[in-house]
């Protein structure tokens, strides 16, 4: 049966290269009035050097259609296969190959030589090469059955920005978009590129939300290009908002309540829970699920406090870190009662989810050993993920071994019995004799961890072992590439 497998093994490596290595006939199965397309080149032509040339070489590649069949060691195995499954039996193997590898041929009757001129023109034009020239032709080879297009572009002198300017206007955004030009990339000199004034509309979209504009969003700003002021091939820039845009669109917001929900049940109603007021927070909860007290630091949403996506984003990972949550959803509503023309309102709410507040886990393993020992393992874990209603964590686990030899001769008979204790009580937050401020660790607050366990291994006939160990450290995340820990007391003892 192993040679017979073999055998068809190779039979079908056969069969497989040497129809790959027909493949480069697939141009037989052309029809006569059909040439293959094999692609298109774009040759650029420039009296200066332009800076970032590859880039915009790899950009006008890039909007090339149609692209030609895939083409590998010279040949074409995908066209070959389709070709191969037109035909009448083709046989199990052409029929498989064909539906994993096999490509409808493409023709050069398919290659649109206008349209892709003006897809060239429009990138030119995104770039600042105005009025360049682009012209194509395809170069068609009988013989062989192909045919192949070439795009020739003749580039412009790029447009270079003169001066970039804010129209001016008596409204508050104005002048928070003003104090954000600061730091714009965008700088006399640079060439007209539209992606990177797409790239700016995100940026100060980005720094008006962290003033408090909620509703803001990169549309509703425009730029304007004016080049009557040169006859050089230079443009003043101006940036503006759209006309009529809404008024919530350009004020910033406010937040007047924040309502947490420790203990949130997806599609049930809220509104008739018990509310606690803790640190100007409503913490909404029929009964005590988690204590206002130790939930308040995870939360760096404040009242009075303008709208900013970043301490929201903040908010969630720190309340993600607790380990008691399986979902958090903080959602923002306006409040237009109390919104005025220059400032909105928002409530925040802070929906959290919680996991099954205990578990069990149960663990079998079969250990064998490369000194003969084997035998089987059973581990138990119990967590409780609330332990005091502050998103105390605690672990217990219980484990129990037997082993026994299983070698022949004067060496067997030996066998080992191990049992073990572990408890992990985890508080998610710092157990320091000084107080440290919720906004002095930025990405995650650390936590303590307190440890205590004990082993027993009892060989026969050979040796006895007990162990006790316990620790008391911290452990936090700097980022989401660097974890710290430090333990200032851990005791072994051995017996």
């Amino acid at each position: 049966m192993k040679f017979e497998n073999s055998f068809l093994l190779k039979r079908s490596l056969i069969v497989l290269g040497f129809g790959l290595i027909c493949a480069c006939s697939a141009k037989k199965y052309v029809p006569e009035d059909k040439l293959l397309y094999t692609g298109a080149e774009v040759v650029i032509n420039s009296e200066d050097t332009i800076q970032g040339i590859d880039e915009l070489q790899g950009e006008l590649e890039a909007v090339l259609r149609p692209s030609p069949n895939t083409k590998a060691l010279g040949l074409r195995p995908g066209l070959y296969y389709h070709y191969k499954a037109q035909r009448e039996k083709p046989g199990f193997i052409v029929k498989f190959l064909n539906k994993k590898i096999g490509e409808e041929p493409v023709y050069s009757s398919r290659v649109d030589l206008s349209q892709t001129e003006s897809l060239i023109y429009n990138r030119l034009e995104n770039r600042g090469f105005f009025f360049s020239e682009v012209t194509s032709n395809i170069e068609e080879n009988e013989k062989v059955k192909e045919a192949s297009a070439t795009y020739n572009v003749r580039l412009s002198d790029p447009y270079l920005l003169k001066n970039y300017k804010l129209d001016s206007d008596s409204l508050l955004v104005y002048k928070d978009i003003s104090r954000s030009l600061d730091k714009t990339p965008i700088k006399p000199g640079m060439r007209y590129d539209l992606s990177k004034l797409k790239l700016e509309r995100e940026r100060i979209e980005g720094d008006l939300k962290q003033k408090g504009y909620y509703n803001f969003s990169p549309g509703l700003l425009i730029f304007e290009a004016d080049t009557n002021q040169y006859s050089n091939n230079r443009f003043d820039l101006f940036l503006r908002l759209k006309k009529d845009v809404p008024q919530k669109t350009i004020v910033p917001y406010k937040i007047a309540k924040v309502n947490i929900f420790p203990n949130y049940v997806v599609d049930t109603d809220s509104i008739r829970k018990d509310t606690i007021i803790y640190a100007d927070k409503n913490f909404i909860q029929e009964t005590e699920y988690f204590k206002p007290k130790r939930l308040d630091p995870f939360i760096l949403i404040e009242k009075d406090q303008y709208f900013n996506p970043t301490i929201s984003r903040r908010t969630s990972r720190r309340l993600a870190t607790i380990g008691a949550y399986k979902f958090i959803n903080i959602r923002y509503d306006e409040i237009d009662s109390l919104s005025t023309d220059s400032l909105g309102i928002l409530e925040a709410n802070i929906f959290l989810s919680p996991l099954n507040k205990r578990a069990i886990r149960a663990e079998l393993q079969a250990v064998t050993k490369s000194n003969n020992f084997a035998g089987p393992n059973l581990e138990l874990t119990y967590v409780n993920r609330n332990l005091f209603k502050g998103g105390e964590i605690l672990n217990i686990t219980g484990k129990f071994g037997y082993e026994f030899q299983i070698a022949k001769g004067n060496q067997s008979g030996f066998n080992s019995i191990e049992f073990g204790l572990k408890s992990d009580l985890i508080f998610p937050r710092l157990l320091f004799p000084i107080s440290i401020s919720k906004d002095f660790f930025q990405y995650a607050i650390p936590k303590t961890r307190i440890s205590l366990g004990a082993d027993f291994l009892n060989r026969t006939n050979l040796f006895s072992l007990t162990s006790f160990y316990s620790s008391f450290g911290y452990f936090w995340t700097a980022n989401k590439y660097v974890t710290h820990e430090f333990n200032p007391i851990s005791v072994n003892l051995l017996d």
